[in-house]
């Protein structure tokens, strides 16, 4: 019997020969060879439906290929499910959570792999212990014993982290991993992917944010319409150059540009004394003008966040809303809808969606006084509305009857903002819009928001990226600790300025 031959280090740790997937009519991707080496990092990029994700599951075994081989160390392996891709080393952070919400952050890093003694009894002390090793070594703090379904969705995404790192992956896939996290939990998982490169491990990263391509990748792979149409030198490439090979043109201004002047006399949006008690957010003011956009920033647990679900009527809050001087009940989205305040959620499965409903039934879920009347629902109508949604916002489905769960991230996104934007309401609050969705996209949101200040609306815009609030905003408001802490005219709207008020709660602008 002869002993098996090293693995070249030069020779692909991971090869993709011929990949092809569709779903029913619809090709996701077709003809995909990659090679993926040791101790490089790949960003696999492309605008939304472009297959990206699709290959993250075939090779993290949640999909098989219709047609094509994965080659792991120069062997063709069968990736069945996702305990043969983890038996070959490769671990998969998904932007969509799979984490037991009933169990705790511990039991869910160990999953399928629960330390023990020797007579095969669960050692829940040791489990505790070695799970507070990983999240330490994560930057990731949070206690073991927590039950997932207690914690904000970006710690959820940390937890998901730390279990993937846990298996010390030869090969490590991060889909969208960023998408849930604030700046400066970004910052760190992208120091992770650094040490995991420096230790030989091979990460590809599939990512929209071009700032984590070039700071962190060697290779962009780009994706349209299934195909690789691109593998660039990071090193010797430029934004523009990626871009163009995403969306097959030049994009142009990627934030727009104001067209209009704001009247900051002209109230349209006004809460005075706004609070949720049990949520921790204190009182705040908030006044938004005619045509004007209110940035909102702060990191994980400023409040940032309540105040969208208490503007948007997701939680019932204390003090007074009104949109033009008439007053808004809080507490129920569909009254706040009705009193003219179009809520896009930052968690877009929990709060905005009926997943096993729809592309259409989702669409019209905003459209009632338009769909309905009399009690009847006009079915001609919705369908004529949905059909021109779907065309006016690039929504990539197959049929307007497809369950909106089928249907990737992005565009997903689209159909929650879509359907507001088709109502020209008065006021939009917009809690990360842009979160997952490609660059394309997101030029195109920016400028329908653009669109929708040019005729008048005040829009409030809560983002955990700062370049966005820097592009889009006339005012930024920042939060710390459930307080409004400093504020930012349009001259005075800083990357610096906005991250120094967000992690000491004090503005470094003198007034």
């Amino acid at each position: 019997m002869t002993s098996p031959q090293p693995i070249e280090m030069d020779q692909p740790v991971l090869r993709l020969d011929g990949i092809a997937k569709s779903f029913g009519n619809a090709v996701a991707l077709e003809n995909v060879s990659l090679s993926f080496r040791h101790g490089t990092v790949t960003a696999l990029t492309g605008e939304n439906g472009s297959g990206k994700s699709t290959i993250a599951k075939i090779v993290g075994g949640l999909l098989a290929p219709d047609a094509g081989q994965v080659i792991i160390d120069g062997v063709v392996r069968r990736l069945n499910d996702p305990n043969a891709a983890r038996r070959q080393g490769i671990a998969l952070i998904s932007q969509e959570l799979t984490l037991a919400a009933d169990l705790t952050v511990a039991e869910n890093i160990f999953m399928g792999r629960l330390p023990s003694h020797a007579s095969s009894v669960v050692s829940w002390r040791r489990m505790r212990a070695d799970a507070m090793t990983v999240l330490e070594s994560c930057g990731i703090e949070v206690d073991p014993r927590a039950r997932v379904a207690d914690l904000p969705i970006e710690t959820q995404q940390q937890v998901e982290i730390a279990r993937a790192l846990s298996t010390d992956p030869a090969v490590l896939i991060l889909d969208e991993a960023t998408s849930s996290l604030s700046e400066k939990a970004a910052e760190r998982l992208l120091e992770l992917v650094r040490l995991q490169r420096a230790a030989g491990t091979t990460v590809i990263m599939i990512t929209h944010r071009m700032n984590e391509i070039f700071r962190v990748a060697d290779t962009a792979a780009v994706l349209r319409d299934g195909r690789i149409v691109a593998e660039l030198d990071v090193a010797t490439t430029t934004e523009d150059e990626i871009v163009r090979q995403m969306v097959g043109r030049e994009l142009g201004d990627y934030y727009g540009t104001s067209t209009h002047t704001v009247d900051s006399d002209d109230i349209v949006l006004r809460a005075a004394a706004l609070a949720v008690a049990e949520r921790d957010l204190h009182p705040i003011d908030i006044a938004v003008a005619r045509g004007e956009i209110l940035g909102i920033a702060g990191l994980a647990g400023s409040g940032k966040e309540i105040v969208g679900h208490a503007l948007g009527g997701a939680v019932a809050a204390a003090g007074d809303v009104s949109v033009s001087g008439v007053p808004v009940a809080s507490g129920r989205p569909d009254r706040v809808l009705a009193g003219g305040i179009g809520f896009v959620p930052e968690d877009r499965k929990a709060m905005g969606l009926l997943l096993n409903r729809s592309v259409a039934e989702n669409f019209a879920l905003a459209w009632r006084s338009k769909v309905f009347r009399s009690g009847l629902r006009r079915s001609a109508v919705e369908s004529r509305m949905v059909s021109d949604a779907v065309a006016r916002f690039s929504v990539r489905t197959a049929s307007t009857q497809l369950p909106v769960g089928q249907l990737s991230g992005g565009n997903q996104q689209k159909i929650i903002i879509g359907r507001l934007f088709e109502l020209a309401l008065p006021v939009y609050v917009m809690s990360e819009p842009t979160r997952g969705i490609d660059v394309g996209a997101r030029s195109a949101i920016y400028g329908m928001l653009r669109e929708q200040a040019a005729r008048g609306a005040a829009i409030v815009l809560i983002s955990s990226e700062l370049n966005e609030l820097c592009g889009m905003c006339d005012r930024v408001l920042t939060m710390h600790q459930g307080r409004a802490v400093a504020e930012f005219a349009r001259d005075e709207i800083t990357e610096d300025n906005i991250n120094t008020a967000m992690v000491t709660g004090r503005s470094s602008v003198a007034t």
